[in-house]
């Protein structure tokens, strides 16, 4: 009987396979990796990753192609990058300390509905072996949402990314916000980013107003960066933005939903001119796109029918800006979180419950993800525009969202972290696509 091949025989043939050596990842080497959606979600990803040499590249190739025999090289967009020299950035984080390349490779000509293998390699070393599955699907499909992981290291994260992996086996994940608790930390994100739970998904997010925070407190107060620079510089998502938020705000097909994610940030600024050329871009887009899909979600960090206790400027300033242009476009669903209270409304028209069903946006704001949770808004149980209030302090729940999506309908299930159904609701198709 043959002997099985040693680690150091193993390394040697998958050395002569790939063309490259194979020494284990080191943190400081290839680190933050994640898949994200291009424009068109069915031909093409974008591997993102940070390395500390300006010498790297993607080798990928079809999941059953485990040997890397037929794999194909992609070369990144690489720029040199640390956050010193921007704005109450933190001299203390890593983002400041650890100057590193930022790299983006666009895998570009994927076959639709089809899973692919990739690896990162750089100086001699190879990331781990991670997947994705392109999107293209023409029957029914699922994507799972989550907002607000916020705290590092918090117990309920994680797990619940897991459990909905487990539960739903997503290929499209996505996240309305806030990952962290302050931007600037480096460290913060690598608790999300740098962990395998967080991997084998393409990915699509909107930045929460904790991405504009830079650094801890300082004399009783967060500083605030001007655009979401360290966000901006983890994801690379499609170049179709509104001119003043670029990358923060883009659209993506994914089957036969449009995906649309906008920037409702930063704490201290709710309007101006930034603000109003998201509502250009977003009138403009969906203008030039209309008839190429069936429903249209928008993923936001702050709901425009949030709580006016936690956060009164969304009242005085983002819903008034923003629900007449939902209604005109007839927006099926708005994914939110940043109050950390669980709230679903009835389908709206404008800013009431609308009378005719083939009318109405639903605004669900998922609460939290994390362990970040307050106490109930009375004012939010008390309108007449709210299907479904909780209590997520009270309860001490967490929640996440699988979404599934037929010719019909959008049917939306959602799970607390003990996996118990705690909210569900519909959405006919009200387009042919």
């Amino acid at each position: 009987m043959k002997k099985p091949l040693n680690t150091l025989a193993l390394c040697l043939f998958i050395s002569l396979v790939a063309g490259s050596a194979c020494k284990p990842t080191k943190p400081e080497e290839i680190y933050h990796i994640v898949t994200t959606v291009c424009e068109d979600a069915s031909t093409g990803v974008t591997v993102n990753y940070h390395c500390s040499s300006g010498e790297s590249y993607v080798l990928y190739t079809r999941d059953d192609d485990t040997a890397f025999a037929a794999a194909e090289k992609a070369l990144p967009v690489s720029n040199l990058w640390s956050t010193e020299g921007i704005a109450n950035t933190s001299e203390e984080s890593t983002f400041y300390t650890k100057e590193r390349y930022v790299c983006y490779a666009t895998l570009t000509g994927l076959e639709p509905c089809t899973r692919y293998r990739f690896k990162v390699v750089a100086n001699g070393t190879e990331s781990e072996v991670r997947t994705f599955r392109t999107a293209g699907d023409k029957g029914p499909w699922n994507f799972v949402a989550f907002t607000d992981f916020q705290h590092r290291e918090n117990p309920v994260t994680l797990p619940l990314i897991q459990m909905m992996k487990e539960m739903a086996s997503p290929e499209l994940v996505i996240c309305s916000g806030d990952h962290i608790d302050v931007a600037g930390n480096e460290y913060e994100w690598s608790f999300i980013l740098d962990n395998d739970i967080f991997r084998d998904f393409v990915y699509a997010a909107s930045p929460g107003d904790h991405a504009y925070w830079a650094c801890d407190l300082v004399n009783g107060g967060y500083p605030q960066y001007d655009f979401p620079y360290t966000f901006n510089h983890l994801f690379k998502f499609p170049e179709n933005g509104a001119p003043g938020s670029p990358n923060s705000t883009y659209w993506f097909h994914y089957n036969d939903i449009l995906f649309v994610a906008l920037d409702m940030n930063n704490s201290d600024i709710a309007s101006g001119a930034r603000f109003d050329e998201q509502v250009r871009w977003f009138e403009e887009t969906l203008d030039r796109l209309e008839g190429t899909y069936r429903y249209l979600v928008v993923f936001e960090h702050k709901s425009i029918f949030g709580s006016e206790v936690i956060d009164p400027v969304v009242g005085r300033e983002l819903r008034p800006q923003w629900y007449p242009v939902f209604s005109k476009y007839r927006v099926d669903l708005v994914l939110s979180g940043h109050d950390h209270i669980y709230s679903r409304t009835l389908a709206l028209d404008g800013d009431k419950p609308a009378e005719d069903p083939s009318m109405g946006t639903y605004y669900l704001d998922m609460g939290s993800s994390g362990d970040k949770r307050r106490p109930l808004d009375e004012s939010l149980t008390e309108s007449p525009r709210y299907a479904k209030v909780m209590d997520l302090k009270e309860l001490g729940q967490s929640c996440a969202c699988n979404i599934e999506v037929d010719d019909s309908c959008m049917k939306v299930t959602v799970y607390n972290q003990d996996r118990q159904i705690v909210d569900g609701f519909t959405i006919p198709a009200r387009r042919q696509q």
